[in-house]
């Protein structure tokens, strides 16, 4: 777990605060995110960062299942207590894969884009998914605690996704784990930053630049409906406006519904 210790990476930040404390590493963890929850529900501090080799327990959006195997990616949360209105929080997972998205992009030369609302794409396939997951501690303060998982190692994922999912070996020479740590919270903490002080207007510019989605055509899958559509853009919270056959403007929440490319994943 060298490359996991803060001893690896801390050198490698530029941040004024994320990853500097507060750092859980353990070996196996049942989800870094349900960790990070219980911590902020306890009085952790802000910006505390849990990391480990595998998952017992990982998740992604809508409840489903996600692989952590020993040492075959970056399993990873982070604690934030941003000073946004709630319904803006939503905010912060456009932050982080804006953020693994630029990281991968500069340490592997790879065309890394974004799928709305937070998956990492590379060749058409998942990389890296984030999952976004809000709370209240006792005393009615609000935190967030985003969880990431990047696929490095051929590994990472079973072999039935293989239509879906992508790891960097596969692609390239997979950099070090402490320098893709150190770049993702460069980035994130950056994010969070000028979100915070300009809204999604001050990340709007890089996010529809890298995104793999927005001026696409779409299936947007729900529980209740399924429809086609344009993506035409991003909303001040985070859900995608959709341009329908019928001329009409759906308003999409990344809460409750899948978006695919009309003829695939993506």
């Amino acid at each position: 777990m060298h490359d996991l210790s803060p001893a690896a990476w801390q050198p490698l930040l530029t941040t004024r605060r994320l990853g500097r404390t507060g750092v859980i590493l353990q070996h196996t963890l049942t989800s870094t995110n349900t960790v990070l929850k219980d911590a902020a529900r306890t009085g952790a501090l802000a910006e505390a960062v849990a990391l480990c080799e595998q998952q017992t327990a990982g998740r992604g959006r809508l409840d489903r299942t996600w692989s952590s195997p020993e040492g075959q990616g970056v399993w990873m949360s982070v604690l934030l207590r941003p000073q946004l209105p709630p319904e803006k929080t939503p905010m912060i997972t456009f932050c982080a894969a804006l953020a693994m998205t630029k990281a991968v992009r500069s340490l592997t030369g790879l065309d890394a884009r974004i799928k709305w609302p937070n998956d990492v794409v590379l060749s058409g396939h998942k990389v890296c998914g984030v999952l976004l997951e809000a709370g209240f501690t006792p005393e009615g303060q609000m935190f967030v605690v985003i969880g990431s998982g990047l696929n490095i190692r051929r590994g990472a994922y079973p072999p039935e996704l293989t239509e879906r999912a992508v790891s960097l070996e596969e692609l390239c020479p997979p950099p070090g784990r402490e320098a893709l740590i150190a770049a993702y919270l460069n980035g994130l903490e950056a994010a969070v930053d000028a979100v915070t002080s300009g809204g999604f207007t001050a990340i709007e510019e890089e996010y529809r630049a890298l995104s793999c989605t927005l001026g696409r055509e779409v299936q947007v899958l729900s529980p209740a409906e399924t429809f086609t559509g344009t993506a035409l853009s991003v909303d001040e919270t985070g859900a995608l406006l959709v341009r329908t056959e019928d001329g009409a403007t759906r308003r999409v929440l990344a809460g409750d519904v899948s978006v695919r490319g009309v003829m695939g994943y993506v």
